[in-house]
């Protein structure tokens, strides 16, 4: 597999974006566990709302405990402090839900915040980076294969390469391809790899 260039133009545009998509990623996570902070925070209200609740329930529950045997009258004596400690378990559980929707919520923030920009980063460079490793990849087998691979890459070169690139080599190019030039064939050959970066091999001839 073929991950960089040859050419140095070529690698260190390679390097820049790949350093870049990292930054930015790294960025991306670090944005999205500030927010992720932000909004928990504002939890903590709820937490301290539980704690007190919790708190007086376990005291009221323990005063009713207290005075339920008090003779005649333990039981009607018990009963408001009861109905304290259930009215403190309600609103300890309503503290409770209200974290857990907060948590949740800043979960969502920080999801959004960090994979959003992550998604548009990979979006715009993954297709662009994956498409170049498998033609360079490609090209690296194809030139590996023989020394016929330079006859088909100027083959290559003369269908698809821009007219004004074509031009720049002079017609003389095209009349030494058609006479199986070495020189000429390894031209066109590099003027196609040149797109992607690459080299023609010094040992590579043609068929």
């Amino acid at each position: 597999m073929k991950l960089y260039a040859d050419r140095p133009w070529r690698l260190l545009n390679q390097l820049l974006g790949d350093v870049l998509v990292v930054i930015a990623v790294y960025l991306a996570v670090r944005l999205g566990m500030a927010a992720h902070d932000k909004v928990a925070a504002l939890a903590e209200p709820g937490r301290d709302a539980e704690a007190q609740a919790r708190t007086v329930g376990r005291t009221m529950h323990g005063a009713a405990g207290d005075v339920h045997d008090t003779p005649v009258v333990g039981g009607a004596i018990a009963k408001p402090f009861r109905a304290l400690a259930s009215t403190s378990r309600d609103l300890a559980e309503t503290a409770q839900a209200y974290q857990d929707a907060v948590e949740r919520l800043a979960v969502l923030t920080a999801v959004v915040f960090a994979g959003l920009p992550i998604v548009i980063v990979l979006v715009i460079w993954l297709p662009r980076r994956i498409a170049w490793i498998v033609e360079a990849s490609a090209a690296k087998r194809l030139m590996r294969a023989g020394p016929g691979a330079t006859e088909l890459l100027a083959v290559r070169a003369l269908a698809r390469q821009p007219l004004r690139r074509l031009a720049a080599l002079g017609p003389d190019v095209v009349t030494g391809w058609k006479a199986d030039d070495p020189a000429a064939t390894r031209e066109l050959a590099d003027l196609e790899l040149d797109e992607l970066g690459l080299r023609v091999p010094a040992g590579l001839g043609t068929i």
